[in-house]
C-alpha cells in the first residue's frame, strides 16, 4: 500500500502544470493539499501538507530547456487537415496530386487508426477534395496553422521533451502533434498560432 508521501509525489508527477506552479510559488499549499486529498482518497490533511513541504521541487526540464533554446522555430498558416479512408484508389489519387505539385514539402501524410490524414495548404487541400469522393472523406478541418520546432539531435535522448513543449502551451488547444527525428510539428487553430509562436520563441530567446 502506498504511503501518503508516495501518493503526493505520484500526483505531482502526473500533474506537471501544478508542479511547475509550485516551483514558482503561485499555488496555496493548503488548498492544494485539500485537492490532493480528494483526488487521491487521503484522509490526513496534515500528512499531505507535510509531504508537499518536503517535496523536492527541482526543475524537471533543465535539459529540455537547453535544447529548446538551441532550436529554430517556423510558423505556417493557411492549412487544412483531410482524413480519408485508407484504400488503394485513394492512395493513387493522393500520390498523383502530390507528384504533380512542385511544392512537395507543403503536404504531410500521417497514417492514423481510422484512415490517412493529409496536412496541406488550403489550395492543395481543395484540389484533393475535388478528386476524392465525398463518401471517402472522413473529416476536414480548415483554418489551421502549424509551428515547426527544429531542435538539435540531442532531442532524441531528452525524455519528456514533448511534455515540456505542451506544458508551455497548456492554455492553447493543440489539435495534433507530430514528432520525428529532430522536428516537432504542432497543429493548432490559426487564431491561436501567433500566441503559441510568441510563447515558444520567448523560450528560445531566453
Amino acid at each position: 500500500m502506498s504511503t501518503t508521501s508516495e501518493k503526493v509525489q505520484q500526483f505531482l508527477r502526473d500533474n506537471p502544470d501544478i508542479r511547475n506552479s509550485m516551483n514558482i510559488g503561485i499555488i496555496n499549499q493548503s488548498a492544494l493539499a485539500r485537492h490532493i486529498m480528494h483526488e487521491m482518497s487521503i484522509e490526513n490533511f496534515d500528512a499531505v501538507l507535510a509531504a508537499l513541504k518536503r517535496y523536492d521541487y527541482k526543475d524537471p526540464y533543465p535539459l529540455k530547456k537547453e535544447i529548446l533554446k538551441k532550436s529554430n522555430l517556423e510558423m505556417v498558416s493557411g492549412l487544412s487537415i483531410i482524413v480519408i479512408k485508407r484504400t488503394y484508389n485513394n492512395l493513387k489519387i493522393i500520390t498523383n496530386i502530390i507528384l504533380n505539385n512542385k511544392r512537395l514539402n507543403s503536404v504531410k501524410i500521417v497514417d492514423t487508426s481510422d484512415g490517412i490524414a493529409l496536412i496541406a495548404e488550403d489550395v492543395i487541400a481543395s484540389e484533393i477534395m475535388k478528386y476524392v469522393p465525398d463518401e471517402q472523406i472522413l473529416k476536414v478541418d480548415t483554418n489551421l496553422g502549424e509551428l515547426i520546432i527544429n531542435s538539435p539531435e540531442a532531442i532524441e535522448k531528452a525524455t519528456g521533451y514533448i511534455n515540456y513543449i505542451t506544458s508551455l502551451l497548456s492554455d492553447i488547444n493543440i489539435l495534433q502533434i507530430i514528432s520525428f527525428y529532430n522536428d516537432t510539428i504542432i497543429i493548432l487553430d490559426q487564431k491561436n498560432l501567433t500566441d503559441a509562436f510568441k510563447i515558444i520563441s520567448s523560450k528560445i530567446g531566453e
